[in-house]
């Protein structure tokens, strides 16, 4: 099993016989022209890589994740995994896109092949208890699936085991976790988010610079120590931080530093110093691989060394391509 990491989200889950996309976004200018790549994504260049994967799982509707810009320009005989919610607006939107859009039910595997499998769960796991105790909103009498957004999927073939928590909420999803580790038992990666996006505090406008620095770096460490709890309680042999790695374009584009996400190089840093201090995860390594690289679980391998983020680089493509 090898992991192509190709965008935030979106990986490439490659087996002898079954290739997995996972949660398309590869074009600039979501949440209305806000969000972009660093570095870019050539798609047009690339359509025909994107167009030989066998199956897309899609984790849950934020454009991030589900992009229409992407999957208008995406194979719509691909089918499409998603997990079967109470309200079916991500299964509407595929469907009016042109995909055929398979719901699997919480818990429940999926043979994708001969050679792979997925299990997806629902954050919460269908209990409308936790989603009203996380959300403050639930109805309790109904039972037929999630009534919040997000999931996460087990991706298994013979040898490997995958864990993609992608944007679940710790305090959301720690239940379930307990019972995927309990069923699967041996995780070989989890693919965790290590920060979380919203408006805060970059656009808070009664903080000055200062405060604003200040909040942001509160709120990277609390999201990170969020990762550590998921490493607690998954114990998986390797971890690979991603999603939510967006970069900010348009006018507010000079917002990009104070938003309290931490660079995926931050993100490795924090958690590496944390699993050497704690005795139950200190067995857990990195996948260190840039973007259009791959990594080989049973070679222990990826294909070129990592190269750590050029934050000049990342400054100057805002200011002459993504500020406009």
């Amino acid at each position: 099993m090898k992991i192509k990491l190709f965008r935030s989200a979106t990986l490439g889950i490659i087996t002898k016989d079954y290739k997995l996309l996972t949660d398309p976004w590869l074009t600039d200018g979501e949440y209305y022209g806000s969000w972009s790549h660093f570095p870019s994504y050539n798609l047009e260049k690339h359509l025909d890589e994107i167009n030989s994967y066998n199956g897309i799982y899609i984790s849950h509707i934020h454009p991030d994740h589900a992009s229409e810009q992407t999957l208008k320009k995406i194979n719509k005989s691909i089918p499409i995994y998603i997990h079967k919610y109470h309200a079916p607006f991500l299964k509407l939107k595929l469907e009016n896109l042109g995909f055929r859009v398979i719901e699997i039910e919480n818990g429940k595997t999926l043979k994708l092949n001969n050679d792979l499998d997925i299990t997806i769960y629902s954050a919460d796991n269908c209990n409308p208890q936790l989603c009203y105790k996380f959300l403050g909103c639930g109805n309790f009498f109904v039972k037929d699936g999630s009534q919040q957004i997000d999931s996460l999927a087990v991706i298994k073939d013979k040898d490997h085991t995958i864990l993609n928590t992608n944007d679940c909420p710790f305090e959301l999803s720690q239940e379930v976790l307990k019972i995927i580790k309990k069923k699967f038992y041996k995780i070989d990666v989890l693919l965790t988010g290590y920060g979380g996006a919203g408006p805060y505090p970059q656009c808070i406008d009664n903080f000055n610079e200062k405060e604003k620095k200040a909040e942001a770096n509160k709120k990277k460490i609390s999201f990170l120590n969020k990762t550590i709890e998921f490493l607690k309680i998954v114990k998986p042999k390797y971890y690979l931080p991603f999603a939510g790695t967006y970069t900010l374009s348009g006018k507010l584009s000079t917002l990009q530093e104070f938003r309290g996400v931490p660079s995926v190089d931050e993100a490795y840093q924090f958690i590496d110093d944390k699993i050497k201090k704690e005795k139950t995860i200190n067995f857990i390594k990195p996948i260190k691989i840039n973007p259009d690289n791959v990594f080989d679980i049973k070679k222990d391998k990826s294909e070129f060394p990592y190269i750590r983020l050029n934050k000049e680089d990342q400054k100057n493509y805002i200011l002459k391509n993504l500020s406009k």
